[in-house]
Parts: C-alpha cells; sequence; structure tokens
C-alpha cells in the first residue's frame, strides 16, 4: 500500500501519462495503449520501491510431513518359530519384533515354519493371512488405499476387534515342516524343510518387494538362501541372532561335528549379512571375533536388547507393581510364596542344578514356608527333563511342576507370586524370564562370573541393584549358602525386585523397534552382495 506523500509525489505523474495515453491511443489504436499501461505498471513498481522503505518478511514454518510411503520400509523376516506351536522364546520375540515394526508403519511379511505330520510338497496353499495379535488379542485386518489385502472371514473376526489402523501391513506366510522336528532349535530342528519349502511362495516375496531380509538364528539361514536362489534375487539382509550356538559344548560322539556344523552355519550367516543383531554386548563381539573372519567391511555387530512382551507389560502396569504400588516391605512380600525356576529343561539351560538347590535347600525351604515353582518345555520323553523333574518331586513332594509353554496371564499370576526367580544357566544369549519376572518386581538370581555370561544380566544390572548376581560355576553347597542368605534379607529382596522392575517397564516394544530400524539405517551398503553360489546342503546327513 503506497503512503499518501508517495501518492503526491505519483499525482502529476500520473496525470501526463494519462493525458498523454488518449492521445497516443487516437493516434496509434489500441495497441499502443496496451503497451503505455505496461509501462506505466512498470514505472510504478520501480517508483514504489524506491521511496517505500524495506518491508520485513517473516516466514511460516510448517511441520515436515513425511510421507509414509516413502519412509517406511518393507520388511521380510524369516523365522523358523513364530505363531504355530510356540515352544520358547524364540517365537515370542520374533512375534514381538513383527509387531512393533508393523506399529511404526512398515509393511512386514513374516515366512515361518508351521508343524505337520506329514509335509506335502505339491499341495501349495496359499495361507496369506492377518496375524492374531497377541498382546491385545487383536485381529490385524490388512487393508491400504481402501482395499483388502487379506479377507478374512466373519467368523474369523466375530469375536475379536479389528485394528483401527488402516495402514498396519503384517502378513504372515506358513512353510510346513515335519512335526517330529519340532520344538527344538538345534540341528535336529526340521531347518532342512523349512529350506525345502520355502520357494513356493517365492513370488509373494518377489511381489513384496522387501528393503530387507530379517533373518533369525542359523535354522532360517539356508531358507533365505534357499528363496534367493529360485527368486535369482538378492536382498540386503539383516542377520538377527537370538542365541550363538558355536559357544555351547555338545556330548556325545557327534558333540564336535555338532560344533563345527554351528561354526560353519553362524559364521556363512555373518559373512552373508549387511548388518548383525545380538542380544548382548558380549553376543556381539563374539560374532564380530569367533565367527566373523569372513564379515564384509563395515558390517559391525550390534547388541538389540528384547523388550518386555506388551501383553505381560500392560498386566504388570495395571497390576502397579513398581515402588508406587508398594508402600512397605510387608506389602511387597504379600502373597510371595514361590521359588521359581522358568528354562527350558535341558543340559544348556544347566536346569540340574535347581534340583541341587532343591535337595539341599529342603528343609531350609519349608521352615520359609517357600513353595518350589518348576516351569518350562522339554522335548517329551527327554531322559534329562525326567530326572530332574523326579529329583525335585523327591525332596518336596509339594513342589509345583509345569510342563509345556505358559500363556502371559499364567506368568503373570505366577512372577506376582514369586519371592525369588533361580536362573540356572551359565550361559543364555538373553534370559527373557528374567526380565518378565522382573515387570511383577519378582528378583532374579543370575549367573555373573567366569566361563560364560548371561544376556539379561547387562540390561538389568547387578551393580545398580536390579538382580542378584552370583558365580553359578561354584559348587552346590556355597551356592545353596548364598541362597539362604538372600532369602533372609527381605528388606533386600523388596528392594531389587522393585528396582528391577522400573528397569524391565522402561524398556517397550517401540524402542526395541527403534533401536533396530537404527541398526538398519546406519548399515553399510554394498554394490554387490556376497556370493552364495556354494549355497547350503539341504541333504546333510546328521
Amino acid at each position: 500500500m503506497l503512503s499518501r506523500r508517495s501518492r503526491q509525489a505519483l499525482h502529476p505523474t500520473l496525470r501526463l501519462l494519462a493525458s498523454g495515453g488518449r492521445q497516443w491511443a487516437r493516434d496509434a489504436g489500441q495497441l499502443a495503449l496496451y503497451r503505455i499501461l505496461g509501462g506505466l505498471f512498470l514505472v510504478l513498481l520501480l517508483f514504489s520501491r524506491a521511496v517505500m522503505p524495506p518491508q520485513t518478511v517473516h516466514p511460516i514454518y510448517q511441520p515436515l510431513q513425511i510421507d509414509k510411503s516413502e519412509s517406511s520400509l518393507k520388511l521380510l523376516i524369516i523365522t523358523l518359530e513364530f505363531k504355530k506351536g510356540t515352544f520358547s522364546g524364540n517365537g515370542v520375540y520374533a512375534q514381538s519384533i513383527a509387531r512393533s515394526l508393523a506399529h511404526r508403519g512398515n509393511e512386514v511379511l513374516v515366512i515361518s515354519g508351521k508343524p505337520v505330520k506329514h509335509v506335502d510338497r505339491g499341495k501349495i496353499v496359499d495361507n496369506m493371512k492377518p496375524m492374531n495379535m497377541e498382546a491385545g488379542n487383536m485381529l490385524i485386518n490388512q487393508t491400504k488405499d481402501g482395499q483388502n489385502l487379506s479377507p478374512v472371514s466373519s467368523e474369523a473376526v466375530s469375536n475379536v476387534q479389528l485394528s483401527k489402523d488402516s495402514n498396519l501391513g503384517l502378513y504372515e506366510l506358513e512353510v510346513e515342516v515335519e512335526e517330529s522336528g519340532w520344538g527344538r532349535l538345534d540341528w535336529k530342528c526340521p531347518w532342512q524343510s523349512f529350506a525345502q519349502g520355502i520357494g513356493v511362495y517365492t513370488e509373494f516375496v518377489v511381489e513384496f518387494s522387501p528393503s530387507w531380509a530379517l533373518v533369525v538364528d542359523w535354522s532360517a539361514v539356508p531358507a533365505f538362501e534357499s528363496l534367493s536362489q529360485v527368486a535369482r534375487l538378492q536382498w540386503r539382509m539383516a542377520f538377527l541372532n537370538f542365541r550363538i550356538y558355536t559357544v555351547s559344548e555338545y556330548q556325545g560322539e557327534n558333540g564336535e561335528v555338532e560344533k563345527l556344523f554351528y561354526k560353519d552355519m553362524e559364521s556363512k550367516a555373518v559373512s552373508m549379512a549387511s548388518a548383525v543383531s545380538a542380544l548382548s554386548s558380549r553376543d556381539a563381539h563374539i560374532l564380530a571375533t569367533q565367527l566373523g573372519a569372513g564379515i564384509r567391511d563395515g558390517v559391525v555387530p550390534k547388541p538389540h536388547f528384547p523388550p518386555l512382551r506388551e501383553d505381560l507389560r500392560a498386566l504388570a502396569l495395571s497390576a502397579k507393581v513398581t515402588s508406587e504400588g508398594f508402600q512397605s516391605t510387608e506389602e511387597w512380600l504379600s502373597g510371595r510364596v514361590f521359588l521359581t525356576c522358568c528354562v527350558r529343561l535341558s543340559p544348556e539351560k544347566n536346569t540340574e542344578l535347581f534340583a541341587s538347590m532343591i535337595e539341599i535347600l529342603a528343609a531350609f525351604l519349608r521352615k520359609q514356608q517357600v513353595v518350589p515353582f518348576l516351569c518350562g518345555g522339554a522335548k517329551g520323553g527327554s531322559p534329562y527333563a525326567e530326572r530332574i523333574k523326579s529329583r525335585v518331586k523327591a525332596v518336596m513332594p509339594e513342589a509345583i511342576i509345569h510342563e509345556g509353554f505358559m500363556g502371559a496371564s499364567d506368568l503373570a499370576n505366577l512372577y506376582s507370586q514369586t519371592l525369588l526367580n533361580f536362573h540356572p544357566c551359565i550361559y543364555d544369549a538373553y534370559g527373557m524370564t528374567i526380565v518378565e519376572a522382573a515387570a511383577f518386581a519378582s528378583p532374579s538370581i543370575v549367573h555373573v562370573g567366569s566361563g560364560g555370561a548371561v544376556g539379561a544380566a547387562e540390561f538389568l544390572d547387578p551393580s545398580q541393584d536390579q538382580v542378584f548376581a552370583l558365580d553359578l560355576t561354584a559348587t552346590a553347597p556355597i551356592i545353596a549358602g548364598n541362597i539362604k542368605k538372600v532369602f533372609l534379607n527381605r528388606n533386600l529382596l523388596a528392594k531389587i525386585g522393585q528396582t528391577s522392575s522400573r528397569r524391565s517397564l522402561s524398556w517397550n516394544e517401540d524402542a526395541n523397534a527403534g533401536q533396530l530400524i537404527g541398526i538398519l539405517e546406519t548399515a553399510p551398503i554394498f554394490a554387490k552382495q556376497s556370493n552364495t553360489e556354494q549355497g547350503i546342503s539341504l541333504t546333510t546327513k546328521l
């Protein structure tokens, strides 16, 4: 807007131009008039800039609008254990990863094993379907742009709540594997049939076009390689290591052969990967130094702490088990009667140590009104598992032994009544039951010493009073004596239980997903993927 002084200065000029314009228009016609008017506009513009003070510009800042289609990833997860017949922490953690990545707006396709009595390779079934979310008992109906990507019958969803997030994409494909090898993750698991059968879904995977393939443990590596070869495509692969099998010792005449088998498999996985994660800093270091002979430049194995599963976290938060929920040691003690051991009944978990503790401490535990509670899966008819159960029952018939996998509500009830959780493993990649017990303010005894390590003892720090650290390689009487001291200090039990609870509840699935995305985003990019022509024999005699 021109000032009054500017308009006064312009007035004679405008009159002159207007008068001249009329004369020129009569002499030169309409075209000349348009030219003069254009010249008039230019004069006005230049004059106004000359006489007017400069104007200050205030830009309007708006938040960055991120296009989800551009920022999200398409992630293929290959894991032998997932939903069907879940028997270990591998399946629980794999579900957690898939769920949290999808909730962050990524599209996730999971290919897992499905145990059957007879594997029929001639029957190819499109069983692409939405995933049943355990944490909220929620069934995801996959839709995008208004189109249903995975039709669900009304019968299947009549009793559950559909997700309101129409952008959430989480899909599952299942490969039939032998039921006879199910329930284990060693070299006798059905890794071969998993690798042989995954090729039937090549077209789905090619159409899905993943940004990354996330491969869980050595048992899924042959399947990833088989799928890549059938599709004649190579994807960026991240090796998600849930346990390093090479570091364990194996008994029997084939013990050395078995150990070498794992070393070959895990070394190959590390050499093929563009990103590597482990459940602890110690395992990440082992993957880099002991199994990283073929690791590519710039690939650095990194720790990736598992989160507390969301269904248990929700139950713990509703129970108010943190320090704000207990006003005194007596209140924390109320209803806590169990000495709990919740691990798989197998030699690598050192479950026999728990039986030895019960044999030594039976009289003391009765006097303290403490009941042993042993829970954990085992292969049917396992002599090792039967021996442990018999030893515990022989000295304390009142002991409770739960066989099989426990659901979230059962675990919540158990840990809410646990006075002390005993984790007997000398080496454990993580030990998720330690974190689960902590969520309900139940303190744990874990091994911290020479000859092994427990991953959860890095997340729950003994120096911060978050777990009891004992050397479980000591003699049984020494360990039992230390357990007595722990039991007799109820104030310390309550303190460590509540500090561990705060730490456990602080690390949720979304934080875990963010850490994993960070690992992928900082991974190096290679112009050419590793040569995988040598392959892994799917006809290896075990």
